[in-house]
């Protein structure tokens, strides 16, 4: 169904409204794709800041203060649940902290920016070059989220993850813009640059997760959990990896990055669908019989779009618009006349392919990055 990028915005501003009518009080995590009826959590989890995120932007949509309001109360739920030494720190304090003060002006948000950043500097291993993953428990009936072995996989605290380019990265670029201080910029830099030894493989796919030795910063085994299997490659690990490079190199303008992320994206391209949403292994030995993830679309579509449209990275960038332009025409609801479901739904993400754990489901993430990349073009449009 054809709608323009403030359509879709739109559309996306009323799924704010009903699903703060359905949570009262809790988080949006997954949603059942046939009627929009929302899993929730009492915290947040891992992705408590994209709800944030939501409501805030909804706020800038429509100065409705019932948005604002609604934010302010989860900022406090996300900040008590979250611990430090977890790379899913930088995204939440990103988002309730720095992103929430580009909108609101308060002051106080953007020192909550600042001192998720200054978390990610202090768990930040310097043997390893790496922010690792952390100890949060993820909240999900499913195993594969941590270690080679269900339930006797490492710790941690000494494994990184191919998605902290993009969780605990940003935060750390914007610390550094904010306050001037050069140890957020060199943090994010040599965990970049570990990132590009350690995760990207020489065809562009990319690993899930790097073990290490804490004591030496040694690499010890790399694998996949949210894969197919360690040959094959997990979808949003490759848009988390993506976005993330965008970010880098928006930042430094260093040629490293630029040419990770185009082997990356020639890499996600040569095994996607021509309409930019992959399934949700590249690899998968059943494709075409598989179901996508439009959350690793919407983490790529989030990525490329922030880069520059000049003689360098406009191919990149116009993939980007092409990933978001069938996201938001052939993957957001309604899908036709007859479509009763709530308006605003991106379908088709896979949270845990391996499992079949929410595996064709609306995403609390995918409907973020969505939106906000909506929002972001619309305001520079403008």
């Amino acid at each position: 169904m054809e709608r323009t990028e403030a359509q879709a915005l739109n559309r996306l501003t009323e799924r704010v409204e009903t699903t703060l009518e359905q949570v009262d009080g809790t988080f949006p995590y997954y949603a059942n794709p046939d009627n929009g009826e929302w899993v929730t959590t009492d915290d947040g989890n891992w992705c408590g800041g994209h709800w944030v995120g939501m409501l805030g932007l909804a706020y800038a949509q429509t100065e409705n203060s019932r948005f604002a309001e609604a934010a302010e109360q989860c900022v406090a739920k996300v900040r008590e649940h979250i611990p430090s030494q977890c790379m899913f720190a930088g995204m939440n304090y990103h988002y309730i902290g720095f992103k929430a003060f580009d909108i609101t002006g308060d002051d106080d948000l953007r020192s909550l920016g600042i001192e998720g950043a200054d978390m990610m500097v202090e768990y930040f291993n310097e043997k390893a070059r790496q922010i690792p993953l952390g100890t949060l428990e993820i909240d999900s009936p499913a195993p594969e989220f941590r270690g080679p072995e269900s339930g006797t996989g490492p710790s941690g605290d000494v494994l990184g993850a191919v998605d902290a380019i993009y969780t605990s990265l940003p935060i750390l670029w914007r610390a550094a813009r904010e306050t001037g201080k050069s140890t957020y910029r060199d943090v994010a830099i040599a965990h970049a640059d570990r990132h590009l030894e350690w995760y990207i493989r020489p065809d562009g796919r990319t690993w899930h997760h790097a073990r290490f030795d804490p004591q030496t910063g040694e690499l010890l085994t790399q694998y996949n959990e949210l894969a197919y299997s360690d040959e094959t490659c997990w979808a949003r690990g490759q848009g988390w990896c993506i976005a993330g490079l965008a970010r880098a190199y928006v930042a430094t303008e260093a040629d490293r990055y630029l040419s990770a992320l185009e082997t990356v994206v020639d890499y996600y391209r040569s095994n996607t669908p021509a309409d930019g949403i992959p399934h949700w292994d590249f690899e998968h030995p059943e494709k075409p019989d598989v179901n996508r993830d439009t959350s690793a679309a919407a983490l790529a579509a989030d990525g490329l779009t922030r880069l520059p449209s000049n003689s360098v990275t406009r191919d990149l960038a116009e993939y980007g618009e092409h990933i978001l332009h069938h996201l938001v025409s052939d993957y957001l609801t309604p899908l036709g006349e007859d479509d009763d479901r709530p308006p605003g739904m991106v379908l088709q993400g896979c949270y845990n392919g391996p499992s079949g754990f929410a595996d064709r489901h609306e995403l609390v993430w995918t409907d973020y990055y969505v939106m906000r990349t909506l929002s972001r073009r619309a305001r520079t449009n403008n």
